[in-house]
């Protein structure tokens, strides 16, 4: 399986705990774990897995047993928090607290995921990124997407 990530330069190459967050001293903590010793800009061929216990949420990048030609994507996000506006969540944990809409988040998502990041107490708007086959997409800010559910009211 190949793995896309969506923010490489905050990884910490060469350590088994390459990345984490965490919302205040007694909230959850978040760790991207790596089985596979993945070097910077290098394409990530593994597997997935995830694991809760405690308060402590883990996404594992593990070596790969049997080939695979699906992708999927992990998305990182340390600080706002983000929704999923479309697409398919395979899982996802988050640690939320601190000064005005803190929140660290990450998940595993399938191709063609769109996902709404958030801004310092919504200030800036969302900023909307896609999962394709060959990594994530930054579409932009407040940009007009179709969620499930929208309707337009006419005036008449």
């Amino acid at each position: 399986m190949r793995i896309l990530i969506n923010a490489t330069s905050s990884l910490n190459y060469g350590e088994e705990k390459i990345w984490s967050a965490k919302n205040g001293a007694t909230r959850r903590t978040l760790i991207l774990v790596d089985k596979i010793g993945i070097e910077e800009n290098s394409p990530i061929k593994g597997e997935l897995g995830y694991l809760d216990k405690g308060n402590h949420s883990f996404i594992f990048l593990n070596k790969e047993k049997k080939f695979s030609d699906k992708i999927i994507g992990i998305f990182l996000c340390s600080e706002y928090g983000y929704r999923v506006v479309s697409g398919k969540e395979i899982y996802s944990a988050y640690s939320q607290g601190g000064y005005g809409n803190s929140e660290s988040k990450f998940g595993i998502y399938e191709v063609g995921t769109i996902i709404a990041a958030d801004s310092y107490k919504s200030r800036n708007g969302e900023t909307f990124y896609k999962l394709t086959p060959m990594g994530w997409e930054e579409l932009g800010i407040d940009i007009p997407l179709k969620e499930e559910g929208d309707k337009i009211n006419i005036v008449e």
